[in-house]
Formats: structure tokens, C-alpha cells, sequence
């Protein structure tokens, strides 16, 4: 997806550009990789200029909700409220595996061998999605996704901004 401008001297902020600022201030402030709950927060763009250095101050993240399942807390009625934010972000921890060359995905990766603890943040909003992964084991670095992800989580973050625009078309 392109990007957005939020202003005539405002710099370009793409999707990932975004999700890593997010996740910077949200790992800021987390301890560990073992959340029990799934977060949801709106975020306003403070210092558009900021964002690609993640500094301080350059977004205001609010926190909206929680919930034990993912895909409840963005499928509640309540979570369009994200929509009143320039972004939403979705938070959530558990175990991530390899996938095995030959395509056996029965295992859960939480019973892998190889498992790993993973934090996600997702973030969309009208200029796409972008995702950061971080995980525990390396907890230095991060992976970044313009937006390429596929999957049922991937699609319930789209589902949850284009529902909470239609919500608000509909007022």
C-alpha cells in the first residue's frame, strides 16, 4: 500500500515506519515476552518528523483495550474506537516455529522443539499495515513486515479498520 502525508511539510510515514516507532515506545515501557492478554491502542502522530528516529514524544499512545484472545478483542464492538486515532496497534505475545520443509504445520509451535517466545505489534491505519516482531532470545533485534503478512491475524487487523470506517460512514 503507498503511504500517507499528514501535512504540506510533514515527512512521508510509511506503515513500518510507523509499527517500528510503536513498537520502540511499546518495548520501552514492557518487561518479558509472556503477556497473558492481547492489547489493542490507538496512536496519534505527535512529531511526524520524529517517528523515523523513534524519539520521544513523537507519537501519544492510548491504551483501549485487553482481551485473552486476539481475535475477540479485535472482533468487540468496542474496538472500533481505534478509528478515532491516526493508527490502531495491536499487541500480542506467544510462541512462533519454524515451518518445517515439509510442510507439516500440525504441530503447535508452543509443543516445537525449536519454539520461541515472540512479541507482535501490528499497526493499521489508512496508509496500510506494517508488523515488528521482536522475540525474546534475541530481544536486541527486530523484524519488520511492510505489510506483506498473510494469515487470519493479518486479516482481522485490515477487518478491524475498514469495519470502524464503516462504522463511522454510517453516523
Amino acid at each position: 500500500m503507498g503511504c500517507t502525508q499528514l501535512g504540506m511539510n510533514t515527512p512521508t510515514i510509511t506503515p513500518v515506519t510507523l509499527a517500528t516507532c510503536v513498537e520502540h515506545s511499546l518495548n520501552l515501557s514492557l518487561s518479558g515476552f509472556d503477556l497473558k492478554r492481547a492489547r489493542l491502542y490507538g496512536i496519534n502522530i505527535v512529531d511526524a518528523g520524529g517517528i523515523e528516529n523513534n524519539l520521544d514524544g513523537a507519537l501519544r499512545i492510548s491504551f483501549l483495550a485487553e482481551h485473552g484472545d486476539v481475535y475477540e478483542l479485535l472482533d468487540a464492538r468496542g474496538s472500533s474506537i481505534a478509528r478515532m486515532f491516526d493508527a490502531a496497534a495491536v499487541l500480542t505475545c506467544g510462541w512462533a516455529a519454524p515451518v518445517d520443509d515439509g510442510g507439516d504445520d500440525d504441530m503447535p509451535p508452543s509443543l516445537h522443539p525449536r519454539r520461541r517466545r515472540v512479541r507482535l505489534v501490528v499497526v493499521v491505519g489508512d496508509a496500510g499495515v506494517g508488523s515488528v516482531l521482536r522475540f525474546a532470545d534475541t530481544p536486541d533485534e527486530i523484524i519488520t513486515d511492510p505489510g506483506n503478512a498473510k494469515g487470519s491475524l493479518a486479516d482481522a487487523v485490515e477487518q478491524l479498520w475498514r469495519d470502524a470506517i464503516q462504522a463511522t460512514d454510517e453516523q
